[in-house]
């Protein structure tokens, strides 16, 4: 798990031994942004919710499945003290890519999303132009802008201070 902000984290596919860990960590909500359902399951003494938007890190999103993981996304985050887990199979391409393009929507620059998230978790390619461009950047601006704000939770946009990334 790469903490990216106070309260949003990225990785690799949630497996049931790895969501043993994640609930150790504090981890409350799961977004699967991966093509294959999630193997894990919400309930008592588990994640308060788990949910899916599935994609492929092989072609451009959708405007649809963009705004669809952007709401997701925030619904997720916006529950108080909520720690949301962002995954897809490796880590690397959807999770980071889609959570880069929800900081965007909460006023971050694209510029610094991107270095908060690939500091983090080196291996990650925030922004990959295999899924996205310029203009699902402007389309998360705007979204934001019109859905967003004023944010319920402003530690979502503070970067996680702790220099040492965790896995």
């Amino acid at each position: 798990m790469h903490r990216i902000t106070q309260c949003l984290s990225i990785g690799p596919f949630a497996s049931p031994e790895r969501g043993v860990n994640l609930l150790a960590a504090g981890v409350t909500h799961v977004l699967n942004v991966s093509d294959a359902p999630s193997a894990l399951s919400a309930g008592a003494e588990s994640f308060a919710e788990i949910a899916w938007v599935p994609m492929s890190d092989s072609k451009r999103l959708s405007r649809s499945t963009t705004a669809l993981a952007l709401d997701t996304l925030h619904r997720l985050v916006s529950v108080p003290n909520s720690h949301v887990y962002v995954h897809c199979i490796a880590g690397m391409v959807r999770s980071p890519t889609i959570l880069w393009l929800y900081l965007i929507a909460c006023g971050v620059s694209p510029k610094e999303a991107r270095t908060w998230i690939e500091k983090r978790s080196p291996m990650a390619n925030a922004g990959s132009s295999r899924m996205v461009d310029r203009e699902h950047v402007l389309l998360a601006q705007m979204h934001g802008l019109m859905h967003y704000f004023p944010h319920p939770r402003g530690e979502v946009i503070v970067p996680f201070l702790d220099s040492t990334p965790t896995e």
